[in-house]
């Protein structure tokens, strides 16, 4: 929804906030505000997207709050996400974040103090630096903090930070969601929850496109906007029989709802690569390839709308990957589960940030609702990764049955495929990348970069050629994270 930045303890900053907030623009072309006092500049820029949002700005007397994200607290009739945020600091101080139900990035500054703030999966991004001589900076992206900060760090997830005293975790609040004992119940509590979930981004009347891969997630979420009542553009990209095209179709005319198909080729790939990362704000080869198809998703949605509905989050929440299938124990396949949903922020997740933030498109995740991440936490793992005898096992199982009579039958039984390769993008990367990287330059001493990350190929190293060339600085090298815990 929205680009926050703030620098602290340095005076007369209002230009160079001006400037960060240029640098991100993209994450909220239609408004911008700026706040100055004495010792703090700071601002935000936002999109037109309803009431509830507003400009992600509130203010009481010496308090402000900028903030990016959507929340779904109960609130007062015309009272904005940043208004509710104000309203819970005053109530909890510096609690408040764990009060906070949904997506959010936000800052709470006053004269003299900056409080950071994200949310518990990492969803909306954060980071702070050093400002050249002195003083804490902050801003959503790290592209905005490129030449302005001596050193830069992301605010993990669940996780505050006080300019006065340093970082403090806090404890989300999830809801209380019965479970049920039995795996009949349990399907039916987690429909009424994704349901009930896809119901409250649709209730400002701001969603006007849905994500269509024609994969178990993006169908499901699309089902469930029709289960409500609804319809809207469904968008799907990708190379020219891909496999995802035709899922897709098969998925949007089960549902009888408008379809658009953006088609690309091997040569707009080539060209949106340095883009992409630097948009990305990553080299790890696995998020490039998803990032790439994200951007010409959202590219393809801004034709029609601001603001979509995406199917992230499916995947970690309820055993999508297939590298859990070769795991020994359920034990084993928890603690990978757990891992693959701790590093989200920086790789699932943030791949769909700045893709869809690239183009000026505000994402909404049901699948990331508190109530939805509640009731996956109590599912047991073999009711999500189900063993169905001779060594195969069946991904999303308990999703799968949860949606069954929703779906056409091609989509409940089509198996996990990774975004990039179902639009045909992994396909093309390597021979793209080998016309662009110098084949000596990959070697195993090249391969081990400055902070001691191994690229694992040619496409890999030109990536990260291309990344250095606009975040010099090691620091933005140390942001980088491994989507494969392999790798």
């Amino acid at each position: 929804m929205a680009g926050i930045a703030g620098v602290l303890g340095n005076t007369q900053q209002r230009s160079k906030i001006e400037g960060m907030l240029g640098t991100i623009e993209h994450r909220g072309p239609d408004s911008l505000k700026v706040h100055s006092t004495r010792l703090f500049s700071g601002g935000v820029r936002t999109s037109d997207l309803s009431v509830a949002r507003d400009n992600g700005f509130a203010r009481d007397g010496r308090i402000v709050v900028l903030f990016d994200g959507e929340i779904y607290n109960a609130r007062s009739a015309g009272q904005s996400d940043a208004d509710v945020v104000l309203d819970l600091y005053r109530k909890y101080k510096r609690t408040f974040a764990s009060h906070l139900e949904g997506v959010f990035a936000c800052a709470i500054c006053d004269d003299t103090s900056v409080l950071l703030a994200r949310d518990a999966v990492g969803v909306r991004p954060l980071y702070r630096g050093t400002v050249q001589g002195g003083g804490l900076c902050f801003a959503s992206e790290a592209k905005a903090l490129v030449g302005v900060a001596e050193d830069v760090a992301e605010l993990p997830p669940a996780t505050t930070y006080y300019s006065q005293n340093g970082l403090a975790g806090y404890l989300p609040r999830y809801p209380t969601v019965a479970m049920g004992e039995v795996f009949e119940d349990a399907a039916k509590t987690l429909r009424k929850s994704l349901i009930r979930a896809v119901a409250r981004r649709l209730d400002d009347s701001a969603v006007g496109a849905c994500l269509l891969s024609g994969g178990l997630d993006s169908s499901i979420i699309a089902a469930a906007v029709k289960e409500l009542g609804g319809t809207m553009p469904l968008i799907t990209v990708g190379m020219e029989n891909a496999p995802d095209l035709d899922n897709a179709r098969i998925m949007a005319e089960h549902l009888g709802m408008e379809h658009h198909v953006f088609l690309y080729d091997a040569e707009q790939i080539r060209q949106s690569v340095p883009r992409a990362i630097w948009m990305l704000e990553s080299f790890d080869e696995d998020c490039v390839s998803g990032a790439i198809s994200n951007l010409f998703a959202s590219r393809k949605a801004s034709e029609f709308t601001n603001c979509i509905l995406s199917g992230e989050g499916g995947d970690e929440l309820f055993g999508g990957y297939h590298l859990l299938k070769d795991l020994p124990s359920e034990a084993d396949k928890l603690k990978m589960m757990d891992h693959l949903i701790e590093i989200a922020h920086n790789t699932a997740v943030q791949r769909l940030d700045r893709a869809m933030m690239g183009n000026s498109i505000n994402y909404r995740t049901p699948f990331i609702d508190t109530s939805v991440i509640a009731f996956a936490l109590q599912i047991p793992v073999r009711w999500k990764i189900h063993d169905a005898g001779n060594g195969k096992f069946v991904e999303k199982y308990i999703l799968r049955e949860a949606f069954r009579d929703l779906l056409p039958d091609s989509i409940y039984r089509r198996e996990k495929l990774r975004f990039s390769a179902g639009t045909g993008t992994d396909n093309l990367m390597d021979d793209v990348a080998a016309n662009q990287a110098e084949t000596g330059e990959f070697n195993e001493t090249s391969r081990i970069t400055v902070e001691g990350y191994t690229l694992n190929s040619p496409k890999e190293q030109w990536y990260y050629n291309l990344f250095k060339e606009k975040f010099p600085a090691a620091c933005f090298e140390r942001l980088v994270g491994r989507w494969d815990p392999d790798k």
